[in-house]
């Protein structure tokens, strides 16, 4: 019907009406609002319910509570109800105004058939039409209907029974389309007496009829469909309304739900205002930015009239600035979405891709208004992958700005949730939950964080959140858009747990949110200091910038990107306040750098003889140290020439074979590394073959990863690593152990130092099970067999550190049954755990000579003679 106001947020219930659907639920947040329809008119849910009626071709729309029974809201309405009016048919004359009840009361007969109280007659009692709500503009068209424009009727002596009869009588007689409002009706379901007659109006209009045209409309105060559902199971008294919204339900779109009000709305309630309160306007350029940052803040209309008639109150006029206590740092400035995306620091690859999208989605658009595109339009939800701190819930609230300005949203508003928002810790209140945060989010963005997490859970909940998500992302493709986040590996996980998600977040939709490179981390930690009202040093820039740059080549999955710049720069703030209180004028400096971070400070290189001191005392190894210092010199040389943080800690070769002191020099290596700044912890994780093979299929690779985690920073020695390359009882275990740790020696370069050691020869195939090892392994150093003379020292060394010491003939003895064994077993001999054997021998032989000598003093009990080493077989 041309020429009737319209209320945008109930437009969705007119179309619902014309489909011819018997019943229709309205809910949620809005109905208890106000509106201000395209007439610049503000009315409640019952004005604006008869618009959009009215709009949508309804001849007769009654309305009914429990207090004011049956009633009207205009002529037309009231005239079309009376059975002998010739304005029951619509165009047909209308009855005097002194036959039409204008006064305090009229009487009217009912059809035949029909008896109350008063046997065929019913009164209609008239009361003066209610004046509009302060605010509301004072004129209004006159070729524009209004429900203000008749007297209201309230049909006062109605009884309950006698109304139900009524509601049968509207909805099945006459010829004009009727729509009959139930205004209260939790009330009016829960309280009425006749029970059973409503109930059988109920079953008889929800039933299908060929020929219905007629619409029962019912306003509940609950936020969702869902919880009407509910409350109709729970009262029992109205099966068949309740298998109605069950049905409802389930099908595309909810064109009951009346949510907040949009940009058009909220503007023209400001123009209202504007006339009929005064109500100033401080920047017209700027008032488009402040009605779209209202609009995004999920507020009901009477809420936003209340405050902009606070700040006429006040006369504050109504812009940026007046506005900021309720819409805070949300109101955009004058820039747009586009120059506040461009402005943040790093996401060149975020801006890029949204970039692109926006081309799509704009040209699109163009092409549907012209015509030309017959398609469905392609999913708008989007998958952020990236660790935290990197940006992805301010962009999220960008970009439900970006698809609004696009008009792919009418809203873009933001609701941000995470997995524990969505699911309920018992059986059936997952559903309602989602459903409910879905129901704030329509029009705008669903922002679920970390929500992984939704298919992590075991108990099965969080599939119920995901099914009833997918439920609504198809039913209100063009009312909701959903962005998923969480880290990279975990929502490849989440999106593969269920088929349906793929097929919703395409590939082309997943932006990645790399971290932050430490430039722009050190401008965020300046940054955030310097808000503080904190001036900063230039030795403590400098120093900062050198603490990041360790943080970020040291970061693990997870790290914080500028949420863990902020903690470092209040840890900063609160060290200065201690150390210059109460003289607030003084800089903060080097010295209020956490000590916990000084790990990652610029620090003098140390001394050769420091570093390689405890080596030089090692025993023989006269290769391994020329090795081990060359090592050394080569990282001097380089750090001196690139002064600072870039010189990865080397992967190395220890060669050679058992009781070499391979371990040893291992963990002397993670302390040399440590020293020299290239590993932060320096500590060692010994493994081997048992710690990094799996028993079955798909678990070796998560098991070196494990290891591979607890060495970072320091160095993973895996001794005899040749086990890895050996196929054992079939299997091929180990290879997989080998390809995991080839791809993150390269992955974690600076991070992690691994040292593989083992025989010359076997450790030669360890090398060939992957083509890329053996690059990984930079330095090698070759550990040969102790002399016999050295592996003497080795003994009294150990002999001594026990208090024992050997006779000269003891000492002559011992090295010749050395040498015997390591000609006996040239491949086997093991060295340095080889005169830790003979020592155990030693020991026992002086326990067993000595058992019986009561008198023997500690010169004895201590003194190895030649008759304690073994005799050498020969």
């Amino acid at each position: 019907m041309t020429g009737f106001p319209a209320v945008e947020r109930l437009s969705a219930l007119g179309v619902a009406a014309l489909e011819d659907d018997p019943v229709l639920f309205v809910y949620g947040p809005g109905t208890d609002d106000s509106f201000t329809d395209t007439a610049y008119r503000t009315c409640g849910i019952e004005g604006a319910l008869w618009t959009c009626l009215r709009t949508a071709g309804f001849d007769r729309i009654a309305f009914y509570s429990l207090t004011k029974k049956l009633y009207f809201k205009d002529e037309q309405s009231l005239v079309a109800v009376r059975p002998d009016g010739p304005a029951a048919r619509p165009g047909g004359p209308a009855r005097p105004a002194s036959d039409r009840g204008a006064g305090t009361g009229t009487r009217s007969r009912m059809r035949s058939g029909f008896g109350g109280p008063l046997g065929d007659q019913v009164v209609l009692s008239g009361r003066p039409a209610p004046q509009a709500p302060a605010g509301a503009a004072r004129a209004e068209p006159a070729s524009v209907p209004a429900p203000a424009a008749a007297q209201v009727r309230v049909g006062q002596g109605l009884s309950d029974p006698f109304s139900v009869q009524m509601f049968n009588h509207l909805m099945r007689g006459g010829a004009a389309r009727t729509a009959l409002v139930f205004t209260d009706a939790e009330e009016t379901l829960r309280l009425i007496e006749a029970v059973r007659g409503l109930a059988g109006f109920f079953a008889t209009q929800v039933s299908y009829r060929p020929d219905a045209r007629n619409t029962c409309v019912l306003v509940f105060r609950r936020p969702t469909l869902e919880g009407v559902q509910g409350f109709l199971d729970g009262l029992g008294t109205v099966p068949s309304l309740a298998s109605a919204a069950a049905r409802q339900l389930d099908r595309p779109g909810q064109p009951g739900l009346v949510g907040y009000p949009g940009e058009p709305e909220l503007a023209r309630m400001i123009q209202a205002m504007r006339i009929a309160d005064g109500l100033r306007v401080d920047e017209w350029q700027s008032l488009p930015a402040t009605v779209r940052a209202m609009a995004a803040q999920a507020q009901e209309a009477r809420r936003w009239s209340g405050r902009l008639r606070e700040l006429t109150r006040r006369d504050v006029a109504l812009g940026p600035e007046g506005m900021r206590e309720w819409i805070a740092s949300a109101v955009p400035d004058a820039g747009g979405v586009w120059s506040r995306l461009e402005r943040m620091p790093g996401l060149d690859g975020v801006k890029k891709h949204l970039a692109t999208l926006r081309s799509r989605l704009e040209a699109d658009a163009l092409l549907r208004a012209r015509g030309r595109v017959d398609a469905e339009p392609g999913s708008n939800h989007l998958v952020f992958t990236g660790n935290p701190g990197t940006g992805k819930t301010t962009v999220a609230r960008l970009v439900g700005e970006m698809y609004r300005d696009i008009g792919v949203l009418s809203r873009g508003h933001v609701v941000e949730v995470s997995a524990a928002d969505l699911v309920a810790s018992f059986v059936g209140g997952t559903g309602p939950k989602t459903e409910a945060l879905v129901d704030r989010a329509l029009d705008g963005v669903l922002f679920i964080d970390e929500a992984y997490q939704l298919s992590d859970q075991q108990s099965g909940f969080g599939q119920e959140a995901v099914d009833t998500l997918l439920r609504r992302m198809e039913n209100d493709r063009r009312r909701l858009v959903v962005i998923v986040a969480g880290y990279p590996a975990k929502m490849e996980e989440f999106l593969d747990a269920n088929q349906g998600l793929r097929s919703r977040f395409p590939v082309a939709n997943v932006i990645e949110f790399e971290d932050y490179d430490p430039p722009t981390l050190l401008a965020i930690a300046l940054g955030r200091i310097r808000s503080h009202g904190v001036t900063v040093t230039p030795g403590l820039e400098k120093d900062l910038g050198s603490v990041i740059g360790g943080m970020y080549r040291t970061r693990r999955a997870g790290f914080g990107n500028a949420r863990a710049m902020r903690e470092v720069s209040d840890e900063i703030v609160s060290r200065w306040a201690e150390r210059t209180r109460p003289d607030v004028d003084r800089p903060a400096e080097s010295e209020d750098i956490p000590e916990r971070l000084g790990v990652f400070l610029d620090r003098a290189i140390p001394d050769m003889g420091e570093l390689l001191g405890e080596l030089d005392r090692m025993t023989g190894l006269q290769p391994v140290k020329d090795a081990i210092r060359g090592l050394v010199a080569q990282i001097r040389l380089k750090q001196r020439r690139a002064r600072g943080g870039t010189v990865a800690a080397p992967h190395m070769l220890f060669l050679g074979p058992p009781g070499t002191g391979k371990t040893t020099v291992a963990r002397l290596t993670g302390e040399l590394f440590r020293s020299l700044g290239l590993l932060v912890k320096g500590h060692v994780v010994e493994v081997g073959r048992a710690q990094l093979v799996a028993g079955y299929v798909g678990q070796t690779a998560l098991k070196t990863s494990d290891r591979i985690e607890e060495a970072l920073d320091g160095v993973l020695f895996i001794d005899e690593a040749y086990a890895l390359s050996a196929s054992r009882d079939g299997n091929d275990f180990g290879r997989e152990a080998i390809d995991a740790l080839n791809q993150q020696m390269e992955n974690l370069r600076g991070r992690i130092a691994v040292i593989a050691a083992g025989y010359p020869g076997p450790m030669a195939e360890f090398l060939d099970a992957n083509p890329g090892l053996a690059s990984r392994f930079t330095v090698r150093v070759d550990f040969p067999d102790y002399s016999g003379g050295e592996l003497l020292q080795i003994l009294d060394a150990m002999a001594a550190k026990e208090g024992y010491r050997l006779t000269p003939e003891a000492e002559a003895k011992a090295v010749a049954w050395l040498e015997a064994q390591r000609a006996a077993r040239p491949d086997g001999f093991g060295n340095g755990r080889a005169a830790r054997g003979l020592l155990e021998t030693l020991e026992a032989s002086l326990g067993a000579r000595t058992l019986l000598m009561d008198d023997a003093d500690d010169e004895t009990l201590s003194l190895f003679t030649a008759q304690d080493v073994p005799d050498v077989r020969r």
